[in-house]
């Protein structure tokens, strides 16, 4: 009854454990998740060869199983171990020649045990015995066997300590979760005891009995609390084949899974994807990981590949049953949209000829730049500019020549003019600037050196040189100026002097 009852218990667990195996290992992507499958894996080989050895009747036969758990045992103490190392942020322990070491012993117990018949160091005497009219293998333990019993002893104390380190800091469900797991490594040493004492004297393997409970109490506090819920839910909408990045974070802001597609999106952000929390990941992008966790929709500009990039972010909870589990970071390329956008804004903005600002963009920045001179005392001036007998250059060498002058103006304009100053085109040839904390004589003295500057410059229609020539009016905010109109209005004003006192020249409102 006792072998029935064992074996069903050993049959179910190994069907849970192939189950674990497959979520764990094979649909996840972070590193602890995959280390729990490979954990899964070592107890499922571990249990299924126990549970051949105790329904087979011979010394043969059940060596032979005994072997085949011996690709299992030596090796779940260190997985164990390392599934705690990942899940409480200790991955860099893990990296080179360390996370090699931890598996030296396991190594070596295989191998003792596969050539334990050369020297008998892992098991001096294997016999079959019967107990209650069944068989049982009774093993005689080596000095190595016990070396091995130190090591897992020696891991559990690790695992256990982890643990309740992570669950003094914890709070709340992360709290909860944390006592799960300090739970599950502490019972493995029930089961130390066990074996060494050999309750009821039957030989059972108690490792084995209670080893499956602890793993699906491990399962619980990460499906529960953490990631393999969130996994499947997400899944089930655009996870693995949406060309999207999608980044799946549990309640408590840790990277759980991810697709393929986001590996590409943190490149550009000089960050490498991994299980970790996420203030982590993102500390040199405080921007984002603010908008992530404010839940807000952005765009940010990004430099990668060397070309300007935008990286559009949106965040979605992912509830189960009325309760939050996680979020689902979304990372969408939409540089083409900006780029269009931005485009058709400049289109909007720029005067296609000159490349100026065209008349309502103009507007609109001497207005900001206005009010920002009467909100802090500062000075302003406006410059208004009209190209002389422009409509006989037109007439003259044609208007592809006439359009040609143009751009070679604003050409000047823009070498000229630069920093916190505005140039816009009005329309045909009528120029403006606007010019911050810049009084009458700076003004003056700037708009005779462009006029010199175009006064000086030879332009040619094919190999005939021509020149033109510029009048300039200049108007200076003061106590009388009401507004920005105002103030453009005796700008006008001065140039209609300049022109009709004899063009190209520079004059000053006196208004």
């Amino acid at each position: 009854m006792i072998l029935f009852i064992l074996s069903v218990y050993l049959f179910v667990g190994v069907m849970l454990l192939s189950l674990m195996f497959v979520n764990s290992f094979i649909r996840g992507k972070s590193s602890y998740a995959k280390a729990l499958g490979a954990l899964c894996l070592t107890l499922q080989i571990y249990l299924l060869g126990y549970l051949m050895e105790i329904n087979v009747d011979t010394l043969a036969r059940m060596k032979f199983w005994n072997q085949i758990q011996y690709l299992g045992i030596p090796f779940f103490p260190t997985l164990w171990l390392v599934v705690s190392m990942l899940y409480t942020g200790r991955k860099n322990s893990l990296k080179g020649y360390k996370g090699i070491f931890l598996f030296v012993i396991p190594m070596m117990t295989f191998i003792m045990r596969l050539t334990n018949n050369l020297h008998h160091l892992y098991y001096r005497k294997i016999e079959l015995q019967y107990v209650d009219n069944m068989s049982v293998m009774y093993l005689t333990k080596g000095p190595w066997y016990f070396v091995q019993m130190a090591y897992v002893l020696f891991t559990l104390i690790l695992c256990t300590w982890f643990y309740f380190k992570r669950y003094k800091k914890s709070t709340g469900d992360e709290r909860m979760q944390f006592r799960i797991l300090l739970i599950a490594s502490i019972l493995p040493y029930l089961a130390l005891v066990l074996v060494s004492t050999n309750l009821g004297g039957i030989g059972i393997d108690y490792t084995a009995v209670i080893l499956p409970p602890c793993i699906l109490m491990i399962n619980l506090a990460l499906t529960k609390y953490n990631f393999l819920e969130i996994k499947l839910l997400a899944r089930e909408r655009v996870f693995e084949d949406s060309a999207s990045g999608l980044i799946l974070l549990n309640r408590f802001y840790r990277i759980v899974d991810f697709n393929n597609a986001s590996l590409g999106y943190f490149k550009w952000l000089n960050s490498s994807l991994e299980e970790a929390y996420l203030d982590q990941i993102l500390k040199n992008n405080q921007e984002l990981l603010d908008s992530i966790k404010n839940l807000e929709v952005r765009v940010f500009m990004l430099f990668a590949d060397g070309e300007e990039r935008y990286l559009e972010t949106s965040v979605r909870k992912i509830a189960n049953r009325g309760d939050l589990v996680g979020f689902l970071v979304t990372f969408d390329d939409v540089t083409e949209r900006e780029r269009l956008k931005k485009k058709l804004l400049e289109m909007a903005s720029v005067d296609e000829l000159s490349g100026l600002s065209n008349r309502r963009k103009f507007r609109e920045s001497a207005t900001e730049i206005f009010d920002r001179a009467i909100r802090y005392g500062e000075s302003i001036s406006v410059l208004m500019m009209d190209i002389d007998y422009f409509k006989k250059v037109n007439d003259t060498y044609g208007h592809q020549t006439g359009d040609e002058v143009i751009k070679e103006f604003a050409r000047i304009m823009l070498d000229l003019f630069r920093g916190t100053d505005i140039a816009g085109r009005m329309g045909g040839e009528e120029f403006a600037v606007v010019m911050l904390n810049t009084d009458a004589k700076s003004a003056f003295n700037k708009a005779e050196n462009f006029r010199k500057m175009i006064e000086g410059n030879v332009m040619y229609c094919g190999s005939v040189p021509f020149q033109i020539t510029v009048s300039i009016g200049v108007a200076t905010f003061d106590q009388t100026t009401q507004n920005l109109d105002m103030l453009v209005s005796q700008a006008d004003h001065a140039l209609y002097e300049a022109k009709r006192t004899g063009r190209n020249k520079t004059v000053i409102s006196q208004s």
